[in-house]
């Protein structure tokens, strides 16, 4: 009996393992996003963070648009991608 338990405990952490590895893998990119006032947030690509669009500061690099949430994370990534 104590080997079944054991068994199961040791799958189960071995699934949660290989999930957790697979789940970079599977990451979509998320559709628009709302706060609860109704705005469109945009991610800052360089912190992750989320901002609704009117706040964010917005720059083209490399012909694409980008939303940051600060002029640091804004350099930091133009600097990052020259």
């Amino acid at each position: 009996m104590i080997r079944l338990i054991l068994l199961a405990v040791l799958f189960f952490l071995g699934y949660t393992a290989v999930k957790a590895l697979l789940r970079p893998l599977n990451k979509k990119p998320n559709p628009a996003v709302r706060s609860r006032q109704g705005e469109t947030m945009v991610q800052d690509p360089q912190c992750d963070a989320y901002v609704p669009v009117n706040d964010a500061l917005s720059t083209t690099v490399a012909g694409k648009q980008h939303y940051f949430c600060s002029k640091k994370c804004r350099n930091l990534y133009r600097a990052g991608h020259k």
